[in-house]
């Protein structure tokens, strides 16, 4: 654990070498990167994969106003804490959009950008708001943590779901949506315009960005389709789209040796 911000956020690190954040999606944690921080520190980089503030085993606040500038604010004085001059930053789903803001609001610490199926380019569904509706959000959050539902989810995720979703992982999903975390989800929710990257405005302010940038997709992703991917390629300036055939939303866990060969000739380009 490292205290950022005033807030507890927990961390995997590992290997030395040019530094590599990574930041994972919704309901996810540091976990989803595991595998991908030892991979990291095998070859030659300093891996660092954190538990977004309201997630994972980080601190969990309730009376907080989420935003992209709150997130993206942890993030850079992150970086400074562990004495980080500059960093890549990889970030699938919604970890994408706080990679975004941190970018802008902070170019001269990230130095380029991997976004795997990245948030932030499809509308955003209704409950995604679920914690401005009283009693009804609350109920709904409760129904969203039944191991069936838990199971068509995340069945979604995955072009083979047979192979990942196992037993272990829809217990993680359904802790992941319950007790506290459930109440900072709710917290987030109430706050959602704030962390949306078209309605908090950052959306409008993607040509500023400066610094290469790849995005990683799976071709059968269910969750933010295809079209979204070419969506991002075109607002982001620099921007080079990889697909991964037969591969849902999780690239780096479905697909990992595919990920990491696109990845490391990404990163290798920047040495």
């Amino acid at each position: 654990m490292i205290t950022v911000g005033g807030y507890r956020l927990r961390i995997l690190e590992s290997g030395s070498g040019p530094a590599v954040l990574l930041l994972h999606g919704f309901a996810g944690s540091s976990e989803d990167w595991r595998g991908s921080v030892a991979w990291l520190a095998q070859a030659g980089y300093r891996a660092i994969a954190v538990d977004c503030l309201g997630f994972g085993r980080s601190e969990k606040p309730i009376q907080v106003r989420y935003s992209l500038e709150l997130i993206s604010d942890l993030y850079a004085e992150l970086l400074i804490r562990l004495g980080i001059e500059c960093a890549t930053v990889a970030a699938h789903s919604m970890g994408g959009k706080y990679a975004l803001a941190t970018a802008l609001r902070y170019p001269q610490q990230i130095n380029r950008l991997v976004l795997v199926a990245s948030d932030g380019f499809a509308p955003a569904s209704p409950l995604s708001r679920v914690g401005g509706w009283p009693w009804i959000g609350t109920a709904l959050m409760h129904l969203a943590a039944h191991p069936l539902l838990v199971r068509n989810m995340l069945s979604a995720a995955f072009y083979a779901p047979e192979r990942h979703v196992t037993a272990a992982l829809i217990e993680h999903a359904q802790a992941a949506l319950s007790g506290e975390n459930r109440q900072a989800l709710l917290t987030l929710s109430k706050h959602y315009a704030a962390t949306d990257l078209h309605e908090s405005g950052w959306r409008a302010r993607l040509s500023e960005l400066a610094i290469p940038c790849l995005l990683i997709w799976g071709e059968e992703d269910r969750i933010f389709p295809m079209p979204y991917a070419e969506i991002a390629a075109a607002e982001i300036p620099n921007a080079h789209l990889v697909r991964i055939p037969h591969c849902g939303h999780f690239p780096h866990i479905e697909q990992p040796r595919s990920f990491r060969g696109i990845l490391a000739g990404f990163l290798a380009a920047g040495v």
